[in-house]
């Protein structure tokens, strides 16, 4: 790969540079305005494996979100819910889901596709065939059933470890191209999910070939997310150093370099303005699975290392957390009972009083937009970890 130009004059950042920039693209400095589906583009997508999480995540980044108006854009084909980056459930603005989808297949073909030719088998014509099969809502257990009888389990069983079972809908399903049907990714919305054919679902949106997929992908990540080094951008969309090196490559002088604070070399798109590392950064909520912290292979940008362990826990969940000054700086949970809500909020260590007074003012309209039936509504303090 040809080397990125360095911005002219551009300085090793600092750690709060990278902290504030972060922010700022994340709506986490100032909230954005305008429609769900607008401001989920400009995240490039919000982690969804729990049906109530992005709403949290958006209503710390756009003012004004509603529940109603977020399940409004998911009902009217604006955003979807689908399997895309490192085969995990997020929310997308509709434009964006082709290129995300097939540049997140290219994973899953790589693993499936060796088993699908040494059994004889054309794994996109499997993947052809499952989206034909969902040109109306289907269940997983009605496209497994479909695909057994397709290539019988006994058919594939000198491919596939012992004990595998509807391996065919597994190879027919790693191209991707399905989405989930509403009421999947409802607020509280846990039942289980049918899916339908992209193409029925979003009938003007183009699934890009493989490079142009990849490229747009690590340019909405780096809209969002940048500066991020290359191993930032793998973390984030799942795939290996070489794919993503061709995608940056094929951007060309739309990309630009700096450093970090510990050296390491980072990309960003050509033009972008961030704050000073001065600008004030008031208190926010981030939810579990944030995507601003999955986001990152160095994390300390806004997860501080010694705080990793608290947040970042071992089975890959990432608990709920607060900021204070731009950095996580505890945790905050929700529990409701016989009519009244709390929030809790558990700090790392001392909290200024002014932060305290701040969050306890954001906690008050958290829980209240959390649980929006309860009687009562109430924010506490547990003692600081």
């Amino acid at each position: 790969m040809s080397a990125p130009s360095r911005s002219p004059g551009a300085a090793r950042q600092t750690l709060r540079a990278l902290n504030r920039s972060t922010l700022h693209r994340q709506g986490l400095l100032e909230r954005g305005t305008g429609s769900s589906e607008a401001a989920i583009g400009r995240l490039a997508g919000l982690q969804a494996q729990h049906a109530n999480m992005p709403y949290i995540a958006l209503w710390s980044r756009l003012e004004g979100l509603t529940i109603a108006a977020l399940e409004r854009a998911l009902d009217e084909h604006r955003v979807v819910r689908g399997t895309v980056m490192r085969g995990t459930l997020h929310l997308v603005a509709a434009p964006d889901h082709g290129a995300f989808d097939v540049s997140s297949a290219q994973v899953r073909l790589a693993v499936y596709g060796s088993i699908a030719r040494q059994a004889g088998l054309d794994i996109d014509d499997l993947n052809r065939t499952l989206r034909r099969f969902c040109d109306e809502p289907r269940t997983v257990a009605e496209m497994e059933a479909h695909f057994d009888t397709v290539v019988p389990d006994a058919s594939l069983h000198d491919h596939v470890p012992a004990g595998s079972r509807h391996v065919a809908f597994r190879l027919a399903g790693a191209g991707g191209g399905l989405v989930h049907v509403p009421p999947s990714g409802h607020w509280k919305e846990h039942g289980k999910p049918r899916y339908i054919d992209a193409g029925v679902w979003l009938p003007k949106v183009e699934r890009p070939e493989p490079p142009d997929a990849m490229r747009m992908a690590i340019e909405r990540y780096l809209a969002a997310y940048g500066p991020a080094s290359l191993l930032d951008i793998g973390r984030w969309s799942g795939q290996r150093v070489g794919p993503v090196r061709a995608a940056i490559d094929a951007l060309g002088e739309r990309i630009i370099t700096s450093q970090s604070h510990d050296g390491r070399d980072l990309l960003d798109l050509d033009g972008r303005s961030d704050p000073g590392e001065d600008v004030p950064a008031p208190p926010r909520f981030l939810s579990r699975w944030d995507s601003v912290l999955i986001a990152y292979d160095t994390r300390d940008r806004i997860l501080p290392d010694a705080h990793r362990p608290a947040v970042a826990k071992k089975n890959g969940d990432f608990l709920p957390s607060f900021l204070v000054d731009g950095f996580v700086a505890g945790l905050w949970s929700v529990e409701s009972a016989k009519g009244q809500a709390t929030l809790t909020m558990r700090p790392f260590g001392r909290v200024p009083a002014a932060d305290r007074t701040a969050l306890e003012d954001e906690g008050e309209r958290l829980v209240r937009f959390v649980e929006a039936d309860a009687d009562r509504h109430a924010v506490r303090w547990a003692e600081p970890d």
